[in-house]
């Protein structure tokens, strides 16, 4: 009787254990998940900088390429 009270009580500590460490987990993984959401719906913003940046800097590029070759002529 008392090794079944005992055996009870220890399978007992061990679910309260593994249900705490699955709680932690499961809020881990809402967080990681909530932080790549975030990232996702920041992207777009993200690509439309990078592209005005890129198209500022092309247009800079070219004019630079052009003053060149007009220096190297005269």
């Amino acid at each position: 009787m008392i090794e079944n009270i005992s055996r009870y009580v220890k399978l007992l500590r061990k679910y309260n254990k593994l249900e705490t460490e699955y709680e932690t987990l499961k809020e881990e993984v809402k967080n990681d998940c909530f932080r790549i959401l975030l990232e996702k719906i920041g992207e777009p913003l993200e690509l439309k900088r990078l592209r005005g940046e890129n198209r500022r800097l092309r247009t800079i590029n070219k004019n630079l390429k052009n003053e060149l070759k007009l220096s190297t002529k005269k």
